[in-house]
């Protein structure tokens, strides 16, 4: 069969020793913008192309590697699998699941194969994990999938990657196929219960975390992270019923950067050249997993949350009045309002509760009272936000969390519920006029 390579950055040298190890395999053509690149392979008499239409015009290949920034993913393997070129594309298959569906309707068109390169499902620990579980999928329990790394390490000097618009969006899009693959190799088709995603960099998020459910109930946890300081952590664990754990460590005995990856790309291309040789039978998983990228983000930019960041300021702000009296009885209400933006120089009062007050219109009867405290500056208080004291004489005491808010005194003031251990007053923490109170935002507090 002949190969041409489409793309000869990061991952490309990884594709081209898995032809030259496989004398099935003859590598015929090779695209990139960059001469230089071209050069080595042209000097071997390789035939080299600066336009990938250039050459699938020429003739010159049986079927096509595409190693190319995933925004041209669809485009080169349409124009491919028009002229009845089998694709080899690399995770994901495309950015959205339009394209994927028109991919997949060009290869029938063109009766081409298309096949995803997930290159993790070839891993040798992963295929021993699958030969260990169990027949029956109700044994299982949960499946958990890490795949954390250091982006810039992966990159290879490229920069679509932390690019959003031409990757897709960051670690969700670009790590998350490989991940999303291999729970969907070891339980079949999944779909996406919750997802989130954080630490996010012009656009690109830098973490992600995605739940789903097999179609035998099994649920499964897949974290995503591009941030590690160096390293890499890619593993897959598996919960049994019976208290058994099954664990693969997919870096465990490879020696080196990505020393994994040379038998798993040998591993792709056998599997491409066995499904071109059946024909029509392959069903390709690339456009389910990119359905399962796209119901990710689908979840996850609806959200507010974002893991990792800090969304607002710090608040500060000092206590004018102390209260030292509690009640069991004081029938507030839960404002519907998850947050309250405070103009300079408003003053609230701080009531701390029990009772865990969650839904609108919850009721308030167990607080304590402990003072009216003055916003210095503009401000943005909401649910989450950490409570902390700090007296004049220095040092910290976390209060609680606020609750929410009750409007019985508005327009005068709010009452600002703290959810707390204890029912507190003034005196139970030792306040004084002029002690700061401060409101963190939540991943502020989780980081103290």
């Amino acid at each position: 069969m002949k190969l041409g390579v489409v793309g000869l950055g990061a991952i490309a040298p990884y594709f081209l020793r898995a032809i030259e190890a496989d004398p099935a395999l003859t590598l015929a053509a090779v695209c990139d913008l960059d001469p230089a690149k071209l050069a080595q392979h042209a000097e071997r008499g390789v035939r080299v192309f600066t336009d990938h239409g250039a050459l699938l015009a020429a003739g010159a290949v049986d079927a096509l590697v595409i190693c190319l920034p995933n925004d041209v993913h669809a485009a080169v393997a349409t124009a491919a699998l028009s002229r009845g070129v089998a694709v080899c594309c690399e995770k994901p298959l495309t950015i959205t699941t339009d394209d994927a569906a028109a991919v997949v309707d060009t290869a029938r068109r063109g009766g081409a194969v298309l096949f995803t390169a997930f290159h993790r499902r070839y891993n040798r620990h992963l295929g021993r994990l699958t030969a260990e579980l169990p027949a029956d999928p109700s044994m299982i329990a949960s499946v958990l999938v890490r795949y954390h790394e250091n982006i810039v390490e992966h990159t290879g000097g490229e920069a679509w990657y932390l690019d959003p618009r031409r990757c897709g969006g960051g670690c969700l899009i670009d790590n998350g196929p490989n991940a999303l693959d291999e729970a969907r190799f070891l339980l079949g088709d999944l779909s996406v219960t919750d997802a989130t995603i954080g630490d996010v960099r012009s656009g690109a998020e830098f973490c992600a975390e995605v739940e789903l459910v097999s179609a035998h109930g099994v649920p499964v946890r897949v974290e995503l992270d591009w941030a590690l300081p160096t390293g890499e952590v890619k593993d897959v664990v598996v919960q049994l019923r019976d208290g058994r754990v099954l664990r693969a460590d997919l870096l465990a005995g490879f020696d080196g950067f990505k020393a994994s990856l040379e038998h798993e790309y040998r591993g792709i291309l056998v599997d491409f050249v066995d499904a071109v040789t059946r024909g029509g039978g392959y069903r390709d998983a690339g456009p389910h997993v990119v359905g399962l990228v796209a119901a990710a983000y689908a979840i996850a930019r609806a959200k507010e949350r974002r893991p990792r960041m800090v969304a607002k300021y710090e608040v500060a702000s000092f206590v004018v009045k102390l209260l030292f009296h509690s009640r069991t009885d004081r029938a507030m209400t839960l404002s519907r309002w998850p947050s309250r933006c405070i103009p300079a120089g408003q003053i609230h009062e701080l009531v701390t509760t029990t009772d865990r007050p969650r839904a609108a219109g919850d009721r308030v009867d167990r607080v304590g009272f402990l003072g009216f405290t003055q916003f210095a500056a503009p401000a943005v208080v909401e649910r989450g936000d950490e409570v902390w004291f700090v007296p004049g004489a220095g040092g910290s005491r976390r209060i609680g969390q606020v609750a929410g808010f009750d409007e019985c005194h508005w327009p005068n003031h709010y009452n600002i519920l703290i959810d707390s251990e204890e029912l507190l007053t003034a005196g139970d923490i030792d306040l004084r006029p002029g002690d700061e109170i401060r409101f963190l935002p939540a991943p502020t507090a989780e980081n103290r």
